[in-house]
């Protein structure tokens, strides 16, 4: 179960970095404006992906 929270944490900052690149830095290479949502979709990514890797690493039962 640790190494599938871990897993799942590493997967979720995945999607933040995809999310990131395709919906914030793009915009802004292009010169366009960016939706303020994929900025709230890269930090919940994050923040779960946080969650899960702490959760899988911790000693004892996860």
């Amino acid at each position: 179960m640790k190494d599938l929270l871990k897993e799942l944490g590493k997967l979720s900052f995945d999607f933040a970095k995809v999310i990131f690149a395709l919906a914030i830095i793009t915009p802004v290479l292009k010169d366009e404006s960016f939706n303020y949502w994929s900025i709230t979709a890269v930090i919940i990514c994050v923040a779960i992906g946080s969650i899960y890797i702490y959760k899988g690493g911790k000693d004892g039962n996860a």
